[in-house]
């Protein structure tokens, strides 16, 4: 009953939430009809004056008598003007139009040439909800139907992908015809796979009496509700009327009362764009102004005049050379040198309007003449493009190029330098950046870069990144703890964060939970603090024990490095302390990500860009290994708090990168931690003997890198050095592995007694030593213990000698004592197996060690292959010869074990009834025998030759020739592929081992015991005792820290000059 009244509510809140929004919805659109009809009016003609030019009894307004409203005077005497002889009315045609056939819609709106263009802007962005544009392109000339050129079709796109990427208004004619239809194309093509908040806004601005089919878009007058227009194009239709474009977002008709008259909706196309100019805008680039560009191409009488009136507005205008006409007029005076003269311009007009200029009056020919001149009195808001090298970027860089010179010689931002390069930036305008604005002349404060510094970040702008700190910006002033907020909250992708979270949580490495948790505390700051204070007073706090504020270079590298900014993350990364750090950090951040991305193209770019910076941290790691080999191992265990912690190897180690291991001075640096105090030129067998005749420490017979300065202590220094070499270390370990081999096997095959024995005490004693040592191995590395596999093998070994121990002291159960001994047998093949890593040290068996560990993971899906035929052959074989097998182990050998051996050439001989031998097999099944074969009333083998022996050649043809083979060549690909590698392979896999004795007590086994029991005691005294809290100590705070850092930052400017002038050397050849 209740789930029912649940049921119920949910149902009438939902009915009620419907309701409710389609109320709403209705109250907006009522709103906006009162709004329209109380601000916006059409013109009609109320004064009939006869037009006696006309043979029809028409009005001068174009309209016939019949179509005036009633009540019309009769006008003879005086000139026909809108302003007496019409009056304005409220609109009658508004709402969404909808195109017949096209299924494309848009808002109209018809109204009065005197509209007021403040209210038509309210209109636009407050009821159609229209973004505040960043730029208005207004677009004139070519309006008659011409066949555009291809090159004019492609300025055309750009133009149109221009206002798409920079939340432009295009506005043009609105008509069906000439370039306004090619660009209303274009507009449709753009928009076709995009969602709508990327939609180009295209706002057609027409005359009313031009438009033909207007009677379809006049409201009913009984539409109380917002009204939704069916438009009916008809191109084939000869008139002097225009259809409207069905591919414009919106369409303004201009009205002044007049039927048939073009051009009318000039004057408010001008206001309209001088109103949008002169608006203030504080988030502008422009000056706090909305940038307006008048883009010119063809063109007549209009288009003249347009430009005429667009450079006394001191609107910016880029004229196309060679789309003809009055376009191709201006553009040759402005290409022409010399004084301009007015029959030099009449010349131009002759040339490229030949037969406009035939049908003028002369006093229209000076008219032109004149509006041409002053046109070209202001060659600063004059731009050029030719059309025969119009490219992608040759539009893009003639609008801004236009837009900089119009805004630098304006007299009121001439003198805004922050302006104009606001302007440079969002438009990637380098080169006119670093030569106009950041000049000789003129000096910049860090504090006037920060602004634009923040949006070149956010822009992907690095070229002026590294504009800005060339010239004086500050970085680390700059990075403030708000700033970084800022990028990290919401200029960050989500994307990014879940995928990083995901990664985390995949591999639990110090470096992705210290990133993640840098990120996450970046993103929760500020929305801990909206809950309590407002936005306008908010103060960003990180955490105490955070170490960004320390480090907020490596914090914005890092925002870099997620997002994938390729060349952003290099400027910022040559201005890091710790670069071979910082790279070796980038590219294991980048690995881990690519790992998870589910984009193959997105995963494809981190992992080249994580490439990148593993070669960047190798050679510049040469570059400071050629200079000062010690200084650049002090970079190698080198660590920063930014970086998890985690010093240049370990980052290294953990991103795989075995370029940077495998490098000369990284080996010899490995080789160092190997030997101690040892000289590396040493041969090793004379290490290995100083281990059974030790005198020989102190006789010479061993070479040390550091002679002590006391000659009293020398003797025990050099048998102190010997012994806690790792090498050493590791040379007793195998000795003694070796022994403990020796003697498991001796007990297990000739001391075995139902009492242990003296030996087998020993042997217990010696795998508590090595429980012991996994037991401090575990503690030392935590949750990284088990990723290791040789770990894990330790680890099965001791459990498995202890299960044998337990059984095999039940000595009273003959079973059960057995069974130990079993286990303990097959435990000494994993202790045995163990070896196999000992010999990972050696340069021959090093890699083809590696080689089988990959060979086994070809096995792994060689044997899912081989189950599918195996299990097929073995069930049809047991099924076509045997009858109600129960016996669960003969099922397995029928069907598995069988199969199995046949893969080796093991031919089955029971499904040859000439060769099948019933002695060999039981009736019954009591015998432990397999089951005969089915029987037919001849006691013959009742299964069908022609089937089973088909079967079990196809069987080993499929497994014997084309599984094994596959399987070799499985094997051949994979020891080509680590024999490519041999070297770097082997080098990186010793790194392991090295670090691993280094990391153990410097006691041989089995002594060590004794240490063991130590470190226990002085744990648990410890423990009771009280202890001083110690202070963390940060990173780049000592001195070898500073002077090393310091140093490599020299051979970073070194390695930077080196590429860069090979990069030159390159390009010149």
């Amino acid at each position: 009953m209740r789930s029912r009244r649940n049921g119920t509510l949910e149902s009438s809140k939902s009915l009620y939430s419907s309701i409710s929004r389609s109320s709403d919805l209705l109250c907006n659109e009522s709103d906006l009809v009162h709004f329209i009809q109380d601000n916006f009016k059409k013109r009609e003609c109320v004064f009939f004056t006869k037009d006696a030019k006309s043979n029809d009894n028409l009005c001068k307004c174009g309209y016939p008598k019949s179509q005036h409203v009633e009540g019309t005077q009769i006008n003879s005497q005086e000139k026909w003007n809108y302003k007496k002889h019409t009056k304005e009315l409220p609109t009658d045609a508004f709402g969404d139009i909808e195109f017949e056939n096209m299924g494309k819609r848009g808002k109209y709106i018809r109204l009065s040439c005197d509209t007021d263009s403040e209210t038509l802007y309210n209109l636009m962005t407050q009821k159609w909800h229209l973004k505040t544009p960043n730029l208005i392109i207004s677009v004139t000339g070519g309006a008659k139907n011409f066949a555009l050129k291809p090159r004019m079709r492609k300025i055309v796109s750009r133009l149109i992908y221009i206002a798409q990427s920079k939340g432009a208004w295009i506005f043009t004619g609105g008509t069906h015809y000439g370039l306004m239809k090619y660009i209303g194309e274009v507009v449709r093509d753009n928009t076709i796979s995009r969602s709508s908040e990327e939609n180009v806004v295209a706002i057609g601005i027409a005359s009313w009496g031009m438009i033909s089919n207007r009677e379809g878009l006049i409201r009913n007058c009984d539409a109380e509700a917002y009204y939704s227009a069916h438009y009916i194009m008809d191109d084939l239709k000869r008139d002097p009327l225009y259809c409207l474009d069905n591919n414009h977002t919106h369409l303004i008709l201009v009205d002044n009362g007049t039927h048939g008259y073009p051009s009318i909706e000039a004057k408010l196309r001008t206001q309209l764009e001088k109103y949008i100019s002169e608006r203030i805008i504080p988030d502008s680039n422009y000056g706090g102004k909305i940038p307006i560009v008048c883009f010119v191409q063809g063109g007549g009488k209009e288009t003249l005049k347009a430009i005429n009136t667009a450079v006394k507005s001191k609107i910016p205008c880029v004229v196309v050379e060679g789309s003809g006409q009055i376009a191709d007029v201006i553009a040759s005076l402005v290409e022409a040198e010399g004084t301009m003269t007015s029959s030099s311009v009449k010349e131009k007009l002759l040339r490229y309007l030949p037969r406009t200029l035939s049908r003028l009056a002369e006093e229209e020919t000076e008219s032109w003449i004149r509006w041409i001149k002053e046109v070209l009195e202001n060659p600063h808001l004059l731009t050029v493009i030719k059309i025969e090298e119009a490219g992608d970027e040759i539009v893009s860089n003639a609008i801004s190029y236009a837009l900089y010179k119009a805004f630098s010689t304006n007299e009121q931002d001439k003198d805004n330098w922050n302006g104009q390069l606001k302007l440079l930036l969002e438009w990637n305008q380098l080169e006119l950046a670093s030569d106009d604005i950041f000049t000789n002349d003129r000096r910049w404060e860090s504090a006037d870069l920060q602004d634009v510094m923040f949006t070149a970040l956010v822009k992907d702008r690095p070229k002026f990144v590294r504009l800005f700190l060339e010239n004086g910006l500050n970085l680390r002033k700059f990075l403030t703890k708000e700033v970084l907020t800022e990028l990290y909250t919401n200029n960050f992708s989500s994307l990014v964060f879940k995928n990083l979270q995901i990664a985390k949580n995949s591999y639990n490495d110090s470096l992705l939970t210290f990133v993640w948790k840098m990120v996450e505390d970046f993103r929760r700051g500020p929305k801990k603090e909206d809950k309590s204070i407002k936005e306008d007073s908010m103060e960003i706090h990180l955490p105490e024990a955070s170490p960004i504020p320390r480090h907020p270079l490596q914090a914005l590298f890092i925002w870099a490095v997620l997002q994938n900014k390729k060349e952003l993350s290099k400027v910022i990364w040559e201005q890091t302390r710790g670069c071979t750090l910082a790279a070796l950090g980038a590219s294991k951040l980048l690995k881990s990500l690519a790992k998870v991305k589910n984009d193959i193209n997105a995963a494809g770019e981190s992992e080249e860009l994580a490439n990148e910076y593993e070669t960047r941290a190798v050679e510049l790691f040469t570059e400071c290994y050629s200079s000062d080999e010690e200084l650049a191992e002090q970079l190698l265990v080198y660590s920063c708090e930014a970086w998890g912690g985690s010093n240049c190897l370990e980052l290294a180690v953990e991103a795989k990168d075995q370029q940077f291991i495998a490098q000369p001075g990284v080996q010899n640096f490995l080789s160092k931690q190997w030997y101690g105090e040892i000289s590396r030129d040493t041969k090793n067998w004379k290490i290995i003997l100083c281990l059974f005749l030790f005198p020989l420490i102190g006789c010479g017979f061993i070479s040390f890198r550091k002679k002590p300065e006391e000659k009293s202590k020398k003797l025990f220094l050099y048998y102190a050095s010997f012994f806690m070499s790792p090498f050493v270390v590791f040379s007793w370990n195998v000795i003694f592995y070796i022994v403990f081999l020796l003697l498991f096997a001796y007990v297990l095959l000739m001391d075995f007694q139902k009492e242990p024995t003296l030996l087998e005490l020993v042997l217990y004693g010696l795998v508590f030593v090595l429980l012991c040592d996994e037991v401090r191995q575990w503690y030392m590395s935590g949750t990284k213990y088990f990723s290791d596999s040789w770990n894990v093998m330790d680890t099965l070994g001791i459990f498995y000698f202890i299960a044998g121990i337990v059984f095999r002291f039940n000595s009273s159960n003959e079973k059960s004592w057995y069974s130990g001994r079993v286990i303990f047998c097959l435990d000494y093949i994993i202790f045995t197996m163990r070896l196999v890593h000992i010999f990972t040290v050696s340069r021959n068996l090093g890699p083809k060690i590696i080689m089988l560990q990959r060979m086994m993971i070809d096995v792994f899906f060689f044997l899912f292959l081989f189950a599918v035929w195996m299990v097929a052959f073995g069930v049809a074989r047991q099924g076509i010869l045997r009858k109600n097998e129960h016996r669960w182990e003969w099922i397995f050998r029928s069907v598995i074990y069988e199969p199995y051996l046949a893969m080796f050439g093991q031919y089955p001989d029971d499904i040859d009834g000439t060769t099948y031998n019933f002695e060999h097999c039981t009736f019954t099944g009591n015998e432990s025998k397999p089951l005969c074969v089915e029987l037919d009333s001849s006691n013959r083998p009742r299964f069908p030759e022609w089937v089973t022996i088909p079967l079990g050649c196809v069987y080993m043809l499929s497994t014997n020739i084309l599984l094994v083979n596959l399987l070799i060549a499985m094997f051949g690909y994979t020891v080509g592929s680590v024999q490519e590698n041999n070297d770097q392979v082997w080098k990186f896999q010793r790194y392991f081992l090295v670090q691993e004795y280094c990391s153990r007590l410097t006691i041989p086994f089995p002594f060590v015991i004794f240490a063991y029991v130590y470190m226990v005691l002085r744990k648990l005294l410890r423990c009771c005792c009280k202890n001083e809290n110690k202070q963390p100590s940060t990173c780049c705070s000592r001195n070898e820290d500073n002077e090393t850092l310091a140093w490599e930052a020299v051979m970073k400017e070194n390695f930077l000059v080196r590429i860069n002038t090979k990069a030159n050397d390159s390009t010149e050849e």
